[in-house]
C-alpha cells in the first residue's frame, strides 16, 4: 500500500487499538541518538520518515504523537536509548524511529534500540514495514495476516522553514 504524504502532514496508522504517526523528515536533516556511552547522528533525506509509536492504546495518542513528532522534527529533541534493564522502559508510552525504512515489531523492548530501522509497535501494527519514497509512504504488511490498518492524513503543525 502507498499513501501520499506531503511536508506538513502527519499520517496515522492504527491497528488493534494502537497508533503510529509518521511525517516526512523534510527539512530535518539529522537526529541525535543518545546512548549510555555515546552520541550517534542519524542523517536524514527529505523523503525519509520520522515515526512515533504510542504503546498504550489511549484516546490521547494522536495528540501525544503530534507533540513528539514536533519536538523531534522541529525542536531538535534527541532520541534517548535506554539499557534493556532500565526501569523506565516499562513506563514508555511513546517511542521514536527515523530513517528511510522502519520495521514495526512487538518483539523489542521499547526505547532500547539505537538502530533506527526498528520501532516497537503493538497490536495490528506488528510486522509492518514503513518506507519513505518521494511524496509517499509505502506500507508493507509483513508476515502478519491479521493486520488491519486505517489511514488518514492530517495537517501537522510544524515550522516548515
Amino acid at each position: 500500500m502507498e499513501f501520499g504524504l506531503s511536508p506538513g502532514e502527519v499520517l496515522f496508522l492504527s491497528g488493534g487499538g494502537y497508533t503510529v504517526g509518521i511525517v516526512k523528515a523534510d527539512h530535518c536533516r539529522h537526529v541525535f541518538i543518545e546512548t549510555e556511552k555515546e552520541e550517534l547522528v542519524q542523517f536524514l533525506g527529505e523523503d525519509d520518515l520520522i515515526a512515533v509509536s504510542y504503546l498504550t492504546g489511549e484516546k490521547v495518542s494522536r495528540e501525544a504523537i503530534q507533540c513528539m513528532l514536533y519536538l523531534v522534527s522541529s525542536g531538535n529533541m534527541p532520541l534517548l536509548v535506554l539499557r534493556k534493564d532500565h526501569p523506565a522502559t516499562a513506563r514508555l508510552h511513546l517511542v521514536i524511529a527515523a530513517g528511510e525504512r522502519i520495521r514495526l515489531s512487538s518483539c523489542v523492548i521499547p526505547g532500547t534500540h539505537p538502530e533506527q530501522d526498528i520501532l516497537c509497535a503493538r497490536g495490528g501494527l506488528d510486522g509492518m514495514v514503513l518506507c519513505g519514497i518521494p511524496g509517499k509512504v509505502a506500507v508493507v504488511e509483513g508476515d502478519n495476516p491479521n493486520i488491519v490498518a486505517e489511514w488518514e492524513p492530517e495537517l501537522f503543525f510544524k515550522n516548515l522553514k
